[in-house]
């Protein structure tokens, strides 16, 4: 190798990302750059790859349907990914279903309320609210001395 040219990158990662039990950093790098021209648009659209480490390749799958699609197609994509980088780099893909920024899934989200609180709720006064309350447990007492009379 020529002395006047630096060190390049790949070759500093490679041997630091076996000792840290990284795996090879450029191939691992290939797969997630590449990603759709090895799955294809129709796939990259709603599964992305998360992480790959020992082998395991993780995807996130823009929803439950996908994820079990992909789940089918997990032999078949792990040869096209191993074809693609040039050796046996994945041994395992695990399939996770969620949303992530683009799928039409993650932008129709709607803003989280408060568990058991209806709508309308937020939006009464406290002080009627409170009054209507007083008034429901004064008409449930009244109720439970009567029953008593009897």
């Amino acid at each position: 190798m020529d002395e006047s040219f630096p060190t390049r990158l790949r070759d500093l990662l490679n041997p630091a990302g076996r000792k840290l039990g990284l795996g090879d950093a450029v191939d691992s790098g290939r797969v997630f750059e590449r990603w759709n021209g090895i799955v294809g648009d129709d796939i990259a659209a709603h599964v992305r790859p998360t992480s790959l480490r020992e082998g395991v390749l993780r995807v996130t799958a823009s929803s439950p349907t996908w994820a079990t699609e992909i789940s089918y197609l997990a032999e078949d994509l792990v040869r096209r990914i191993n074809a693609a980088v040039g050796r046996p780099l994945v041994t395992e893909l695990k399939v996770t279903a969620g949303a992530f920024e683009g799928t039409d899934r993650a932008n129709k989200r709607s803003p989280k309320r408060p568990v058991g609180v209806p709508r309308e709720a937020r939006e009464v006064d406290p002080l009627k609210a409170f009054e209507k309350a007083r008034r429901a447990w004064a008409d449930q007492d009244h109720k439970s001395r009567s029953d008593q009379d009897f």
